[in-house]
């Protein structure tokens, strides 16, 4: 009888182990951006925030998606929107044509249904973010950028660049990012020198 007790706490405690595992990965992904596309911010411009210091905002979208993106020391955050709109019923309108009736053109008043749209959106975060700089890979998932990283952003040749974001089903994305970001870069990832010290 004890060993079955002793059989059933390994075993519980094997499920919870391998759930964790399970788990554990989601919780490491870029955390959402604090705008979105429409925010009165000042775009590819470094700016002073009260939370996170210099940062720079980006955005890329179209008419069905927005990619938005900030970037401090503090940590990378991005947000990628679907915008779509669903027909969720219909209303009748009432409309004037001309016909050709007894010899003659006539106005004609008809009906016609008419869709009614409703706006969606939905957003996500990828789980990481993917940089190649002079044939080197760089990932980006959470926290506080490492100095590596931070030293490679710096680097970049002034002009646009591309980012890859992936997302939780392993697929990915391209996203160009503008010039004016890449060249905050060197202000918000620049590595400052230690302070020098003084001999008593």
């Amino acid at each position: 009888m004890r060993h079955k007790s002793l059989d059933w706490r390994i075993s519980a405690w094997g499920m919870s182990f391998g759930l964790l595992l399970a788990i554990a990965p989601s919780a490491f992904a870029v955390t959402p951006v604090s705008v979105n596309q429409d925010a009165n911010v000042s775009w590819s411009n470094v700016v002073e925030n009260p939370f996170d210091g210099k940062l720079v905002y980006d955005k890329h979208f179209s008419d069905d998606f927005a990619f938005v993106s900030s970037w401090s020391k503090q940590g990378i955050k991005a947000t990628y929107t679907e915008y779509w709109s669903d027909v969720v019923g219909y209303r009748r309108v009432w409309k004037n044509r001309r016909i050709w009736h007894h010899d003659r053109y006539i106005n004609e008043r008809y009906s016609d249904p008419e869709p009614i749209y409703e706006k969606r959106e939905r957003s996500r975060s990828p789980k990481a973010l993917l940089f190649s700089v002079q044939g080197k890979i760089y990932t980006y998932t959470d926290g506080e950028v490492d100095p590596e990283l931070a030293a490679a952003l710096t680097s970049l040749p002034a002009g646009n660049t591309t980012i890859r974001a992936v997302w939780n089903n392993d697929q990915t994305t391209d996203f160009p990012i503008g010039a004016g970001t890449v060249e905050a870069w060197k202000t918000i990832f620049k590595v400052e020198p230690p302070p020098p010290r003084f001999k008593n």
